[in-house]
């Protein structure tokens, strides 16, 4: 029997964290100096994916927090909208300010 916890890491879709890895591999196809870069980038934040469909919340956490800032910021907000605020906080140990937070909740209210 599959717990809940269990379902949570493997059933999650992680809409926002697959749409950053194709963002960062469309940047690299534009074939510029920084593709290289942007790969990087995609790969990581698809190690990420593999990591939490592994359950592992430890090593998510420290991949993540191995990354170069710019790309770390963008996939800890693809973790926020995927997972949830309490899921960023207790497992990636990152809180999101409550301005990011209000300015998030008044751009759903607009659209």
């Amino acid at each position: 029997m599959t717990s809940q916890s269990q379902k949570f890491w493997k059933e999650t879709p992680l809409a926002n964290v697959a749409a950053l890895v194709a963002k960062y591999r469309g940047y690299a196809q534009d074939g510029d100096s920084m593709a290289d870069m942007y790969n990087e980038d995609a790969d990581d934040a698809h190690k990420a994916i593999v990591l939490f469909r592994q359950s592992d919340c430890e090593g998510l956490a420290k991949h993540i927090n191995r990354m170069d800032t710019s790309p770390r910021e963008d996939l800890v907000e693809a973790f926020w909208f995927d997972c949830g605020n309490t899921f960023v906080e207790d497992n990636l140990g990152y809180v999101m300010s409550q301005s990011w937070i209000d300015w998030q909740n008044e751009k759903n209210v607009a659209v």
